[in-house]
Formats: structure tokens, C-alpha cells, sequence
């Protein structure tokens, strides 16, 4: 099914499940969701959209940028034209979250503890085998960069310690996340 066939399916659901709706809030909450779709198709934003949503099936949660440092994270959110509130963006790995209230033009960057939970599924979901291992956070990226395709939820050990490598297509980038401890040492 296209993503054209697939949004035209969305908003039929979206429209009968509104004529069955009780509440005028329901209704409201219906209209709002038919809205964001008819906001991505007349936006020209549908093969964005078609994108993301293939991303999603195997991706790590969407993250706008990549930011070495908190400064330049905190840069650019000061020249921004219109900071996208509500969007992600990845400072040092860490996640955090862009908050921009227009009418008094207050920016904001908060961390967010979105992948919570995240690389423990990652880490069940993996096959015991023997894990990569690097002394440094270094030859952990070098290693990462000289694979011939991306690799998703990468488990690693760096210095001892379990971690899980994430791949963010279109930022062309890994972060990398420290696993909670459990489990026997995985050093080698």
C-alpha cells in the first residue's frame, strides 16, 4: 500500500471512529489528528513522512541535530528562525528536548529521559554472542564507521563496560549509551 493509499485508509478510520464518538472532547481530539494528516499531505511533507515512519521500525527515537557540546547546542537554538518545539535533539549522545514558547519567545533545552528502557530491549532482544570490545570511545567509533552497512542497536563494551550504539540515518550518526549493570562482566 502507498503512503498516499495508506493516509486515505487513516483518515477514513479517523472519520468514522468521529462519527461514533461520544464526547465533544473525543470529537475535538478526532479532528486534530484528521488535521495533522491533511497538515503533512498539503505541506508537500508525505514523503517525509513515508520516511520516517520506515525509519521508525528500527530506528532509535527521531533526533533533529547532533550538538558536540551544550553550547553549540544552546547557539543554535538562539539563532533558530522558529525552534521546533516538541523535537528532539542529541547533545553528546544525551537526548534532549526543544521547548519554545512563541509569544514571549522563551527557548529552552531540557534532557529527556525518552530512551529510557530502550537499550535494555535492545540488550534482551541480542544474541549472547561475544560482544565487540574497546578500551576507548574512540576505537568504539572507528570501528562503527568502517562497517560496510550501518549497524542498529550495536551492543559493545568499552572500557569494561556495556553499551549500545544507535544509528541516526539521516544525521549520519552513532550515539552511544551506557547500559544499566547486570549480567556477568562482558570485558573479555
Amino acid at each position: 500500500m502507498s503512503i498516499q493509499e495508506l493516509m486515505f485508509e487513516v483518515q477514513g478510520l479517523l472519520g468514522r471512529t468521529l462519527q461514533r464518538a461520544q464526547s465533544t472532547e473525543e470529537k475535538e481530539l478526532f479532528r486534530v489528528a484528521a488535521a495533522a494528516l491533511m497538515f503533512i499531505s498539503e505541506s508537500g511533507t508525505v514523503h517525509s513522512f513515508e520516511d520516517y515512519l520506515q525509519s521508525r521500525k528500527e530506528a532509535p527515537p527521531h533526533a533533529l541535530a547532533f550538538f558536540k557540546t551544550r553550547e553549540e547546542a544552546d547557539d543554535w537554538l538562539r539563532q533558530h528562525p522558529a525552534p521546533p518545539h516538541g523535537a528532539f535533539v542529541l547533545i553528546a549522545d544525551g537526548y534532549h528536548i526543544v521547548m519554545h514558547v512563541r509569544e514571549v519567545d522563551d527557548r529552552q533545552l531540557f534532557p529527556h529521559p525518552i530512551l529510557e528502557g530502550y537499550p535494555e530491549q535492545l540488550q534482551q532482544a541480542a544474541s549472547p554472542a561475544a560482544l565487540p570490545s574497546f578500551e576507548t570511545r574512540g576505537e568504539a567509533d572507528a570501528w562503527l564507521k568502517g562497517q560496510p552497512e550501518p549497524l542498529q542497536g550495536a551492543l559493545m563494551v568499552i572500557a569494561g563496560r556495556r553499551h549500545v550504539a544507535l544509528y541516526h540515518r539521516h544525521l549520519d550518526h552513532y550515539s552511544i549509551h551506557l547500559l544499566p549493570e547486570s549480567g556477568p562482566d562482558l570485558s573479555g
